[in-house]
């Protein structure tokens, strides 16, 4: 076994999973791994930013005035900046873990110099104008008073399926590659949560990479490698600091809509290899139902619309405001 197979890495995150103070140990071997072109990270997050706005765009909406929501802040908060720079009234960014580094944020910050234009090419706001928002978000001294001055409520550890937030106070929800990580019996309740806290008519946006991230690290192997394996398999390389719920693009996009959601826009993405690498592929008796495009499908997108009668697991429609699913505790 290599130093760039998967299945080490796997064993080695499991391991760390389980002793004490192995989740800041493994915070640490990744960023001095997957971070060290730092500002090469920054320009694919404004490029989330910016393939988000774009599909905000596409559906008739902008982020101008808006409240948005954030579930998943991670290290630094790249695309609520982006936002607050483009005309965002306020973000609201969730995390079950508290992440969030001052260190790296600042560097985030002065990185983002350089895509200044950008997002104001995209936001149609006065570069000047966000020049000056920028500098003031710089000028901040600690990551507390970059919260406040940017506009930004950092809640960790929260979670996302049960937020001290009024309803019918955000106009947008969003993620971006956050919901591959999480358990299959929690998202339903967090979708749900999103549809209280959504104002008439208000946008669900998010970004799944639903990929096997393992072959990131590993390049022998296809991103749709973790296919082959069953439940029970999967369980032995599968692991909290780095897990992966395996759920098809149509498996997220169901749930959404079983949450009260149309679905405005969607789009997807197939990695190279994929398609081959599935021809090849004995798939897991769990897979085996899925239709070939659902199971090469690597990136979903979507955009969905809070419709006025959501439909819930139960069949029914009508839910008092503020209540949720039992099982939606965790």
């Amino acid at each position: 076994m290599n130093l760039h197979d998967w299945r080490l890495k796997g064993l080695v995150q499991k391991s760390l999973s389980i002793l004490p103070g192995g989740g800041q140990v493994n915070d640490w071997l990744q960023r001095r791994g997957g971070l060290k072109d730092f500002e090469s990270n920054i320009s694919d997050k404004v490029g989330d930013w910016d393939l988000m706005m774009g599909y905000l765009h596409k559906v008739g909406w902008n982020c101008d005035g808006k409240s948005l929501l954030e579930i998943g802040t991670g290290w630094y908060p790249t695309l609520p900046v982006c936002l607050i720079l483009a005309g965002a009234k306020r973000i609201t960014t969730v995390d079950i873990v508290r992440h969030a580094s001052q260190k790296l944020t600042f560097r985030m910050i002065g990185a983002l110099e350089s895509h200044l234009e950008q997002i104001a090419a995209r936001s149609g706001r006065p570069l000047a104008a966000v020049r000056e928002q920028y500098g003031r978000i710089r000028s901040a001294r600690s990551l507390e008073e970059l919260w406040s001055v940017a506009g930004i409520e950092y809640r960790s550890p929260e979670d996302a399926a049960k937020l001290n937030l009024p309803d019918n106070c955000i106009d947008i929800v969003y993620s971006n590659s956050v919901f591959e990580h999480v358990e299959p019996r929690f998202i339903a309740p967090i979708m749900r949560e999103a549809y209280r806290l959504l104002r008439d008519d208000g946008l669900n946006v998010h970004a799944i990479a639903c990929n096997d991230h393992y072959a990131f690290f590993d390049r022998s192997i296809s991103f749709v490698n973790f296919l082959r394996y069953t439940e029970q398999e999967w369980r032995l390389w599968n692991n909290r600091l780095n897990y992966q719920n395996r759920l098809r693009a149509n498996d997220f996009t169901r749930i959404v809509q079983e949450s009260g959601f149309d679905i405005s826009l969607e789009a997807r993405h197939v990695r190279p290899g994929s398609r081959e690498a599935l021809v090849n592929m004995k798939l897991a008796p769990e897979f085996q139902h899925y239709q070939v495009e659902d199971l090469v499908t690597t990136t979903v997108d979507f955009v969905a619309t809070k419709t006025s009668r959501p439909a819930f697991r139960d069949g029914t429609t009508d839910r008092p405001a503020g209540q949720r699913d039992p099982g939606s505790e965790h």
